[in-house]
């Protein structure tokens, strides 16, 4: 009996050109065969051994490998680009049969929420175009979320990869998958995309321990994740505190709550200098709406901009949508027949849990009918103190500590072949911006390493024009970015900017489209050998004159 890295499935892509191993554990002593052909011959076929069972084989897969944990590789040949070739991988008592393989080109993708944000959530814009995209050339494989702090895997969790059409394509990470639509549209070979982006991750968690250590940063973080019995202690705590939370805070609205401190509020607008400054509540905002004939025959789109921290809205008693932390905008689908004619009530069940609460400014407020016909919600609306409640701090995600990610997810891809890397990462950074450049060099420094090649392009994402701090003057966003940009001292490495297509009130802009064409750009010149890249122009110098100053900016080629 043999299992194959979790890599290997149907319809997955190889790189071109290079030598792919078809890799595995066994039984020790076991021997496997591996044969790759096209629909009219066989192409390749070789054979090995499993070799004896493996001491770099972690605790986590040991657990799942079993007696299975003697290593075995076959190496294939190098293969031009093509689609259509089948893999079959046996032993004498297991034969595995992987179809519609293609060799292409690979690419590895990081970083974490914008990487990750999935096209579902960009549907304000590119909804129609998703529903028709069929694009078998382009694959896709989510790595799924694992962290270890006690060395490193060798297997993914299990995974499958996807040819780029609905509805598998919504849930996948939008900026990689419009990086691999024009990469695919230029260059007219398969395109496989190995995405392990997840939001929130810092850069430590995507470099290894021996860099931590080398650097002499976060290592008493990592050694104190390494107890097991803390991770898991908190891990259950704090899920507990959270359901707890939430069930007293939304039990409160079953009880009678007309006695509670009521008043009017301004939509959009944060509670900031108002009777709701600092409160940390449950509370319900109401405000009737006056619809003429015919609403009730179409399906209505509500916009709520975005809420801080959760909700759930009714439409006359109706629950159509509900969101439980502040990030997401809130667009709700309510099907035709629930708003009508006449008065119609929008109640929002409000959770405050940190004493910052309120409705984002510079978002849409508003009703939309199928037809295009538009209701605003900006104004006065009506709430109701429902219950006062404790503060609630922030959950622990121990996939934001140290090396964590790397272990899991990074390290056991390192025997697939790529082309390159896109990552895109830094919001969780603009606090310690001071150490970026030398962590963000170091993380390089590790990936290349693991792929034996250092010159593997890092073509990155610098962050967007996101309001980090409702304070004007605290926002580090561009000390922060400019720490991105010394990153392009690395060799092989580009940037693309994103201020000009970001969104200052949504930390996860929609515009994912010019982003991937800019990515692409990027890897038509350090992949492709192309067309030099250029992110835009940047500062020559600046002067003052008296109450002015004049900058000369020229475009610099990375």
């Amino acid at each position: 009996m043999f299992i194959l890295s979790h890599v290997f499935s149907f319809r997955m892509v190889l790189q071109r050109g290079k030598s792919n191993p078809v890799w595995g554990y066994a039984k020790p002593g076991t021997e496997i065969e591996v044969a790759l052909s096209d629909l009219e011959k066989e192409i390749f076929r070789g054979t090995c051994v499993a070799g004896a069972s493996d001491p770099a084989l972690s605790d986590m897969d040991k657990e799942k490998l079993g007696e299975c944990d003697g290593y075995f590789e076959v190496m294939l040949p190098p293969m031009e680009a093509g689609t259509g070739y089948i893999i079959k991988v046996k032993d004498e008592d297991q034969n595995i049969y992987l179809g519609d393989v293609a060799f292409g080109d690979v690419f590895v993708c990081g970083g974490q929420s914008n990487m990750e944000l999935p096209i579902s959530r960009t549907f304000e814009r590119y909804e129609k175009e998703a529903y028709e995209i069929v694009e078998p050339d382009i694959r896709l494989l989510r790595v799924p979320e694992r962290y270890n702090f006690h060395g490193t895997n060798e297997m993914i969790e299990p995974a499958d990869w996807y040819y780029a059409k609905a509805p598998e394509l919504f849930e996948f990470g939008a900026a990689a998958f419009f990086t691999a639509l024009e990469l695919h549209k230029r260059e007219g070979v398969p395109i496989g995309i190995i995405n392990t982006a997840i939001g929130g991750t810092p850069i430590k968690s995507w470099v290894s321990e021996q860099t931590m250590r080398k650097l002499g940063l976060h290592i008493e973080e990592f050694e104190k994740c390494q107890d097991d019995e803390w991770v898991k202690s908190v891990i259950e705590k704090d899920a507990a505190d959270d359901v707890n939370w939430r069930e007293e805070a939304f039990k409160a609205y079953d009880e009678d709550y007309s006695s509670l401190p009521s008043g009017t509020l301004t939509v959009p607008g944060y509670f900031e200098g108002t009777e709701l400054d600092g409160k940390i509540m449950s509370i319900c905002v109401t405000k009737e709406v006056e619809l003429p004939a015919g609403w009730e025959e179409k399906p209505v789109k509500l916009y709520l901009g975005a809420i801080v921290d959760a909700d759930m809205v009714y439409v006359n008693g109706t629950l159509v949508g509900e969101t439980g932390y502040l990030y997401p905008p809130r667009i709700y689908r309510v099907p035709a027949g629930v708003f009508k004619a006449g008065t119609n009530k929008i109640e929002i069940r409000m959770l405050v849990f940190r004493g910052q609460g309120g409705f984002v400014p510079g978002m849409e407020y508003k009703l939309l009918r199928s037809d295009g016909e538009e209701v605003s919600l900006r104004g006065t609306w009506n709430y109701q103190i429902i219950k006062d409640m404790e503060f609630l701090p922030d959950m622990t995600f121990f996939s934001y500590k140290a090396t964590g990610v790397y272990n899991g997810m990074i390290y056991p891809l390192r025997r697939q072949k790529c082309s390159g890397f896109f990552f895109y990462q830094g919001e969780s950074n603009i606090e310690e911006y001071s150490t970026y450049k030398e962590e963000f060099t170091a993380m390089t420094e590790d990936w290349r390493e693991l792929w034996g090649d250092d010159t593997l392009p890092m073509i990155f994402v610098q962050i967007s024009s996101f309001r980090y701090s409702r304070d004007k003057g605290g926002d580090k966003r561009a000390i922060f970015a400019d720490e991105q940009r010394k990153c392009t001292e690395i060799p092989y490495t580009a940037m693309a900017q994103s201020y000009d297509i970001g969104d200052p009130n949504d930390l996860h802009p929609t515009n994912k489209k010019e982003l991937g064409r800019r990515l692409a750009l990027a890897a038509e010149d350090l992949v492709y050998g192309k067309e030099k890249y250029s992110p835009g122009p940047e500062k020559v110098s600046s002067v003052w004159k008296e109450t002015e100053v004049e900058f000369t900016f020229s475009e610099k080629i990375i």
